[in-house]
């Protein structure tokens, strides 16, 4: 009889600590010791879905300590993003990479997670931690700088009235934003150092890609022949990649369609699969809106299309065109009550919207019951549509 009993005992024993051994294959452990941070802080986790994060996970600072265990995702690796909240201020983010059973230890010295210390087996993390290491002291500066400009909209949330306190707050960003575009072309330097010892792999194109960018949009950008030079090294599969196609619209762009020339076009798929292009709504004047997940002001933008939509019903096409992948494009679609056409053609940046394409979205097209362009503009403010339509729509 105690034979028996012992043998049950043993056999509980066994199964309760192979339970837990599954169930923390199920998910990954983050701790963190942080000093010169102030108790109470808030850390939030975020899922990465592309660039768009979903909160999943929120702790306090207890002494110099926190902790999150979080279930997987099920994917092969999640990509994270760690934030800390002070009050109505938001640090930058520390990228992490998770894997199932993970167990990541951060070590900090002060509020710049950015540049915390990551103690992981990903593969990921390692090589994302060569390029932290190689500008540290440039990222801790960056990290300031975004601080501080945070605090500016704060307190200047609007343009001031009186015209010499404007002159100053416009001096003040101004200065901001050029310390932060010097560190950012510091900092490429060594990104382009460190990418040609590396191996071609997911952090090596994202680099890449945040390179491109800086090509395009950063004026007189120094290191255009190396990044072209990176970019030659790639294979013509990895080029044809999703982040490589995005790669080459940076660096060569598309011929863009302006006023007056025939409408741009291609095929854009519906949340159901059913293709549909721009040429289908041919006879009414078409409003088109380029938007993301992870615009606000797009966002923002949506119950203004809502009533647009109801306001010119029957004699305006309305468009949406979402410029994410399909799982974001899904995932916002959901939120948001998009009643008119919502379409996507799943090439990101690299597709119809580089054909029309500016610095920023919501990017807004409006062409003529003929399929000509009559009008393209990008940004919005509340009413802002409602107006410019007032005087398109006739």
């Amino acid at each position: 009889m105690k034979n028996l009993n012992f043998r049950v005992l043993v056999s509980c024993i066994l199964f309760l600590l192979s339970s837990g051994g599954i169930q923390a294959q199920d998910t990954f452990i983050i701790e963190g010791k942080v000093k010169n941070v102030k108790e109470g802080v808030c850390l939030n986790l975020f899922r990465m879905e592309g660039s768009v994060g979903s909160s999943i996970a929120v702790d306090t600072l207890r002494g110099d300590s926190f902790r999150f265990e979080v279930p997987f995702s099920g994917t092969d690796t999640d990509r994270l993003m760690l934030q800390i909240r002070d009050g109505n201020l938001y640090t930058m983010g520390l990228h992490l990479w998770a894997k199932a059973g993970s167990h990541i230890r951060l070590i900090g010295e002060d509020i710049n997670i950015y540049t915390w210390q990551v103690k992981s087996e990903v593969p990921q993390q390692k090589i994302w931690q060569f390029f932290v290491d190689d500008s540290r002291d440039l990222w801790n500066l960056m990290q300031e700088n975004y601080m501080e400009q945070m605090r500016f909209r704060r307190k200047y949330p609007r343009k001031p009235e009186n015209k010499e306190v404007l002159a100053k707050v416009v001096a003040l960003r101004d200065s901001l934003e050029k310390i932060k575009n010097d560190l950012e072309i510091r900092i490429d330097s060594n990104i382009i150092v460190r990418m040609k010892q590396l191996p071609i792999e997911e952090i090596w194109m994202d680099k890449l890609k945040s390179l491109a960018i800086g090509v395009k949009y950063t004026k007189d950008y120094p290191y255009r022949k190396e990044v072209e030079e990176l970019y030659a090294g790639l294979t013509e599969v990895q080029r044809q990649t999703p982040e490589g196609l995005d790669i080459q619209a940076y660096l060569f762009p598309a011929k863009t369609v302006t006023v007056q020339e025939k409408a741009a076009d291609g095929d854009l798929f519906d949340l159901q699969g059913n293709v549909h292009r721009l040429s289908d709504f041919k006879g009414k004047p078409v409003l088109i809106d380029f938007w993301s997940r992870g615009c606000g002001p797009c966002l923002m933008a949506l119950p203004e299309m809502k009533e647009i939509s109801k306001k010119y019903e029957g004699c305006l096409v309305i468009v949406s065109v979402s410029i994410d992948d399909k799982t974001n494009w899904e995932i916002a679609s959901r939120h948001h009550d998009i009643s008119w056409w919502n379409l996507n053609d799943l090439k990101g940046n690299h597709g119809l919207y580089a054909k029309y394409s500016s610095d920023a979205i919501p990017r807004y097209v409006f062409l003529s019951s003929e399929g000509e362009v009559v009008e393209m503009w990008s940004g919005y403010g509340k009413g802002s549509l409602l107006k410019k339509l007032e005087k398109l729509v006739k």
